[in-house]
């Protein structure tokens, strides 16, 4: 009998298990994520799901300005480092210009199994709900890269680093509110700063009557009527762009300079981009991220105050942000500081540098290098430093004269006649620079 009975009762449970299985979305005791993980099949992938669960609540959670920053500025960066590889891992023959020369100027191999790892290590930072440690690796190979080539300190990597290591810093705990608003606050110190001293380094008739137009060139090739108009704002552009960067620090003027600030990066993609010049791709994502980055910080109903962003209270990076990104660029005008480091990229304020070649000083190069040089005179020949990075590199080199003559003394090792080679420079920044100077390859 007992057996009869237990036959029945397990017959009962078998062609009850469809209707459960059915029905389990809808009781309260078994949800619907955990009816699935009963399913065959599906168990493996719980891992997988539990940190996409993770990832989404934490986007939609009470830390979630935190994390889409975090998101944005890693998406970004591994973005920019895919465009620039050969800046990162070559093949390349634009030279490289290490922080010493006592370090090598190639790594290879070993630089090409650190940039996948970099990657790998992004993903970590992506997925990871605590991501201290992933980020500092991050920044430390991104270090150790800059490390063995100065070119490598673009305006972007210089920021993104900023912002991830403000994010490093940060306990990832959601009941630190005090560290989340120092950490966002941190970022906005950052973003604010660089529109005041790109305003501020546009603030010269280089850019007025030279990169301004240029930019405006696909409007004004089509519409030739709008250059005076446009004129006009390449000159008032400066003091727009300061003002927004102020603004945004303030409650008041807040959402009119959020709309500014946002309309400009708008503006400057329909330019750069593939309906405008369809240039300089490398800095397509950087102008989108920089967008998101002014949303993320400076829109809705959350209150903070200019003063609240300066004060540091003697936290350690805040002081240090506060130095390098409000304080030290004020160096850049008297050539004391690096340019790159202070906003100035299309500024009209960037220093720039050619190699000159004669006919034999060309012809003793090898031919990649040597292909790069455009003929222009009798027995002269030019190369620009900043053409040659862009078209083989997908960035501007970095424009300074001690980076200038550590490429044009490898150039030089590289040749047969390199007394036929000649570097000129020329310094442009707001006071002291310094007229276009020459250096033959026994003065680099």
């Amino acid at each position: 009998m007992a057996n009869r009975a237990h036959r029945r009762s397990t017959r009962a449970q078998a062609l009850a298990a469809p209707s459960r299985l059915k029905t389990a979305g809808h009781s309260p005791s078994l949800p619907p994520p955990a009816a699935a993980g009963q399913l065959p099949g599906i168990r493996p992938l719980l891992p997988f799901g539990a940190i996409v669960a993770a990832s989404r609540q934490a986007l939609s959670g009470p830390m979630r300005r935190l994390s889409w920053l975090k998101l944005t500025v890693v998406s970004v960066f591994c973005l920019g480092l895919a465009m620039s590889w050969r800046l990162w891992i070559g093949p390349r023959s634009f030279p490289t210009a290490p922080v010493s020369d006592l370090l090598p100027s190639s790594l290879y191999p070993v630089d090409v199994v650190l940039f996948a790892v970099l990657f790998a290590v992004a993903a970590g930072i992506i997925v990871s709900a605590k991501p201290q440690k992933f980020i500092f690796a991050f920044l430390g190979l991104i270090a150790a890269f800059c490390l063995f080539d100065q070119t490598r300190w673009q305006p972007w990597v210089y920021q993104y680093g900023a912002l991830l290591a403000a994010l490093a810093l940060f306990s990832w705990d959601s009941a630190d509110t005090h560290g989340q608003r120092r950490t966002l606050n941190i970022a906005r110190l950052i973003v604010a700063m660089t529109y005041v001293f790109s305003g501020l380094q546009k603030l010269n008739p280089n850019f007025i009557d030279n990169d301004f137009p240029w930019i405006v060139e696909p409007i004004t090739n089509l519409v030739p009527s709008a250059r005076r108009p446009l004129h006009a704002l390449g000159m008032a552009a400066p003091f727009v762009q300061i003002a927004f960067g102020v603004g945004l620090l303030t409650a008041r003027y807040r959402r009119v300079s959020l709309a500014l600030a946002v309309s400009m990066h708008v503006f400057i993609l329909a330019m750069f981009g593939p309906f405008g010049h369809d240039w300089n791709a490398i800095i397509w994502p950087w102008t989108a991220a920089m967008a998101v980055l002014d949303l993320l910080l400076f829109a809705g109903r959350e209150e903070f105050s200019a003063g609240e962003i300066f004060r540091t209270d003697g936290h350690p990076y805040h002081v240090g942000v506060l130095v390098l990104f409000a304080l030290l660029p004020f160096l850049s005008f008297v050539n004391r500081w690096d340019s790159y480091l202070s906003s100035a990229l299309y500024s009209g304020n960037l220093t720039e540098a050619q190699i000159y070649a004669s006919d034999a000083g060309k012809d003793s190069l090898p031919a990649p290098v040597g292909a790069r040089f455009v003929h222009t005179a009798p027995d002269t020949h030019v190369l620009s430093l900043q053409r040659w990075a862009m078209e083989e590199l997908n960035v501007f080199p970095y424009p300074e004269t001690r980076v200038y003559r550590a490429i044009a003394k490898a150039v030089c090792g590289q040749a047969r006649s390199p007394t036929k080679i000649v570097l000129l420079v020329h310094e442009q920044r707001m006071f002291a620079s310094r007229p276009e100077t020459g250096y033959r390859c026994r003065d680099l």
